[in-house]
């Protein structure tokens, strides 16, 4: 019903008034009454309905469908703004849905408003370029830092972790194999207590500085001593964890 509908009413043909603030067009033409309808979604019609229930209809054109033969306005006194062919969303409003074939002619009282372009352009945000650079700066310098306190090659995890914990307290650096702490003493492989020395010309507590360094080297060798322990029991935890009974080749 609804196609034979649509056929009957494709080559309708029904009077179209235009808006009279356009004297320079005709004043009425005829067209097809469904693609007059579609071409003015967006625009303000008025629109008389046949018999025995005639009315005179105002709203907005939200659409005009010509598989169910429907067209939909939106009845509201304030014509809302972006209905389109492509509009999803429908914007607020009263709407009224009346068949297509029931009316005999509609009126144009307004195009459809074309929303004017922004003219706000945004500001860009700025980059500061100087802090940009200060920023790489202390990146390079903190890498540079952190690789010149790594040992040189050969050295062992203990020999590294005695290193770090002097620097900690002491400003230390690497002269090849040796360590120089506070520019006066230095330490010798195997970095003992007996290893300490005070470098040309310096001045210093030797005896200090060699009780610091074997403090520090116990706790490093008990610092590494304890993990090792943990990760032996954590190993054997996650054995003893393992389903029992269970042998390797079956």
């Amino acid at each position: 019903m609804a196609s034979d509908a649509k056929r009957s009413n494709a080559g309708a043909r029904v009077p179209v008034a235009l808006p009279k603030a356009e004297p320079s067009q005709p004043a009425a033409s005829s067209v097809p009454l469904d693609i007059s309808l579609q071409q003015a979604i967006g625009s303000r019609i008025r629109v008389t309905t046949t018999a025995p229930n005639q009315s005179t209809i105002e709203g907005t054109v939200y659409t005009a469908d010509p598989l169910t033969n429907l067209l939909v306005l939106n009845t509201s006194t304030s014509p809302p703004a972006g209905i389109t062919s492509t509009s999803l969303v429908a914007p607020a409003g009263a709407y009224r849905i009346i068949a297509i074939s029931q009316i005999t002619n509609f009126q144009l009282l307004s195009l459809q408003q074309t929303p004017t372009e922004s003219t706000f352009t945004p500001a860009l945000n700025t980059i500061d370029t100087n802090a940009v650079q200060a920023r790489l700066a202390r990146n390079i310098s903190s890498q540079q830092a952190a690789q010149a306190r790594l040992g040189p090659k050969g050295t062992t995890p203990t020999d590294q972790a005695l290193f770090d914990a002097l620097s900690r307290t002491h400003p230390a650096r690497w002269a090849g194999n040796v360590m120089v702490i506070s520019d006066t003493y230095q330490i010798e492989k195997p970095y003992g207590a007996v290893n300490v020395r005070l470098v040309e010309g310096g001045h210093g507590d030797l005896d200090r500085m060699k009780r610091v360094v074997d403090l520090e080297r116990s706790k490093v060798a008990l610092k590494l001593s304890k993990n090792m322990i943990d990760g032996k029991m954590g190993s054997e935890n996650t054995n003893k964890s393992s389903p029992a009974g269970i042998k390797k080749g079956g």
